[in-house]
């Protein structure tokens, strides 16, 4: 398991050196549950709480994907950067250029090389009857229960539950 600190130590230090202004009073924690969202900031009070998911952690996962999610979670302890548009953007471009990173507004967990055996399995799958397109749900949801009421979101076909 990589340690946490250490990584946001290192990012926050690139943030100093590029003199963007970021919140000092930051808690870290891991996230030992989510598996759809790789980080996540909030604010209560005067201070911020960023999550990392433990999946990050993981020593198969690449440092890289590890980095970005820090930087991104960072980023929105900014002023005015809780939302993913103008200073942010601006921000996360600034970053990218100088360090070499990929900061996205939103990342999936596949874009994230998070090793195959580490990600949850789907115990539903919904498919589209007109492209093939599938997905997988870990919980007995809504769309699980009733994909007639669903559309495809790549082809706007109806969706059929198979599993």
């Amino acid at each position: 398991m990589r340690d946490l600190m250490k990584f946001a130590a290192e990012c926050t230090a690139a943030l100093d050196r590029l003199g963007i202004r970021y919140a000092k009073n930051i808690r870290f924690s891991v996230n030992t549950r989510a598996t759809s969202r790789l980080g996540l900031c909030r604010k209560k009070g005067n201070q911020y709480e960023i999550e990392i998911s433990h999946l990050l952690l993981d020593e198969r996962t690449p440092e890289d994907s590890l980095r970005d999610t820090l930087f991104h979670e960072l980023l929105h302890t900014c002023y005015g950067c809780m939302k993913h548009t103008g200073r942010w953007k601006a921000y996360a471009d600034r970053v990218n250029a100088a360090c070499g990173r990929n900061i996205r507004r939103a990342a999936a967990i596949e874009d994230r090389e998070i090793p195959e055996e580490l990600l949850p399995k789907a115990n539903y799958l919904v498919r589209c009857e007109s492209c093939g397109n599938e997905y997988g749900r870990q919980k007995l949801s809504p769309l699980v229960t009733h994909p007639e009421r669903y559309r495809c979101g790549k082809c706007k076909g109806k969706l059929i539950r198979i599993k």
